[in-house]
């Protein structure tokens, strides 16, 4: 199995809502993760894709991509989204594609981070297209990994 298979089937094994948007781990590179989903399987009662699905994939997205950047630093890590927002800007009738990326240097400063303390910040950034490109949402967010091995840090 692939990296992207094994971490698809994490998800689907712990979150059974995801089980329910029918979507796929295309592609990852340093930086960079693309999904897909179909619309019959997140479609609403407009006929378009729902909202509740878009936030729910773009928010799926950008905890892949920090496990799996987070992954390449650590064995294990734990990620959690920290804050997000979202702009609805059209609605989508077909399938979309979702591009989830991290700035060069905003994954230079995670992966340092990540290393020396164990814990560290990513911020994403990703949209929500048609097949065609066109698009339909824009979401911003920051998630927080944590290196399971690491010691847990000192509390006063």
């Amino acid at each position: 199995m692939t990296p992207l298979e094994t971490l698809a089937e994490r998800v689907r094994a712990a979150i059974p809502l995801t089980r329910h948007l029918a979507f796929t781990l295309q592609d990852w590179r340093s930086g960079h993760l693309t999904l897909s989903a179909p619309l019959v399987a997140n479609v609403n009662d407009k006929g378009t894709f729902f909202a509740g699905s878009q936030a729910a994939l773009l928010t799926l997205g950008g905890w892949a991509l920090t496990t799996l950047e987070g992954e390449q630093i650590a064995a294990q890590v734990d990620v959690v989204a920290a804050d997000s927002g979202i702009q609805y800007i059209a609605p989508l009738k077909e399938n979309a594609i979702l591009q989830i990326h991290a700035a060069e240097e905003e994954l230079a400063r995670f992966t340092r981070r990540l290393k020396r303390r164990g814990r560290a910040r990513l911020a994403v950034t990703a949209e929500l297209l048609s097949p065609r490109g066109e698009i339909a949402t824009r979401f911003t967010a920051h998630y927080l990994a944590r290196d399971l091995a690491a010691p847990e840090p000192v509390v006063d």
